[in-house]
């Protein structure tokens, strides 16, 4: 007897082509569409049942506390010879270029909203001297600059 090697015969037979009748197509073919719609029907399902929890979150979610009311603020101070005046405070983080005043009459002004709270303050002349609030109470400084200090209330 010879020998006889089968593997060769088997790699061969492994490689040719299968051939599948139209009801083996037709039958896959249904299979991945309906595995698509179930695909559908669960991404939907994952999004309404997200969709449902925030609405429930949003209805059960403790109210706490309004938010403060803001309350309309007006700074002023006479400057005739100014040609420019900006607000700065705890309120604009000392920017210069945030609340710019208003020259009325020989006066210059601006009025903000504000939260209740305890407020530092100065004027800027001219973008380089710092003008203290006459009418209301100096406050501390730690850098020495003149600066006011102005509390709002509910």
């Amino acid at each position: 007897m010879a020998d006889h090697d089968p593997l060769p015969a088997a790699v061969a037979a492994l490689r040719e082509p299968v051939r599948l009748g139209d009801h083996a197509v037709a039958g896959a073919l249904a299979e991945l569409r309906r595995e698509a719609r179930l695909a559908r029907w669960r991404r939907a399902g994952w999004c309404a049942t997200l969709a449902a929890g925030l609405l429930l979150a949003i209805r059960l979610w403790p109210a706490g506390a309004p938010a403060p009311e803001r309350h309309a603020v007006r700074f002023a101070v006479a400057a005739p010879a100014a040609g420019r005046v900006a607000l700065i405070g705890d309120f604009n983080d000392w920017d210069q270029s945030r609340h710019l005043l208003h020259r009325q009459s020989g006066e210059w002004s601006v009025t903000l909203e504000l939260k209740p709270g305890r407020y530092r303050y100065a004027f800027v002349l001219d973008d380089s001297r710092w003008v203290a609030d006459p009418g209301t109470p100096a406050a501390e400084d730690e850098f020495g600059t003149p600066t006011s200090a102005i509390t709002v209330t509910n």
